[in-house]
């Protein structure tokens, strides 16, 4: 079957990530962006099928999806309606200068607006897109700020170095 942090690849090409754990005949996978799935064995492979496609960098292009090789993971951005009071403490535990880089970048693109009056979930989106770092490894870190921000940083680099 599969092993643990094997990447696999669901047979449609749309989904992949690294198997967690296998239970009988469900394999339970991390995507890149940090959600999880629990699929049927049957319904992946080890292989990337022929019809998977490289993903879309888009008009914004970061993130591990925009790096070439890497099948695109689904867009998961959070909305309003899922935030809570946890994705409110996570933002606050960014580092200061981490969130003014991003802000200063969001703010740069065409038609970005004030980062300061976004929402909690386009701010976190924001954060996520531009450094690279799903939510859910900014909420692991949340303990952590020193070490979050240190795995902000090459993302962010690599924003502020193609101008994102």
């Amino acid at each position: 079957m599969f092993s643990v942090g094997q990447r696999v690849w669901h047979r449609d090409g749309r989904r992949s990530g690294k198997v967690l754990e296998c239970d009988g005949d469900r394999v339970y996978i991390e995507q890149d962006n940090g959600a999880e799935l629990d699929l049927r064995a049957s319904d992946l492979t080890a292989t990337p099928p022929a019809d998977a496609t490289l993903p879309d960098a888009g008009p914004k292009g970061s993130g591990p999806a925009a790096r070439p090789g890497h099948l695109a993971p689904p867009d998961r951005r959070l909305v309003p309606a899922e935030i809570t009071p946890e994705h409110a403490r996570v933002l606050g535990i960014i580092p200061p200068r981490t969130l003014q880089a991003v802000a200063a970048l969001h703010e740069r693109q065409p038609g970005g607006g004030k980062f300061s009056t976004l929402d909690v979930a386009d701010k976190l989106n924001r954060v996520a897109e531009i450094t690279a770092v799903p939510y859910r490894t900014m909420r692991q870190y949340s303990d952590r700020p020193g070490e979050l921000g240190l795995l902000m940083g090459k993302g962010l680099a690599d924003s502020q170095k193609a101008g994102r």
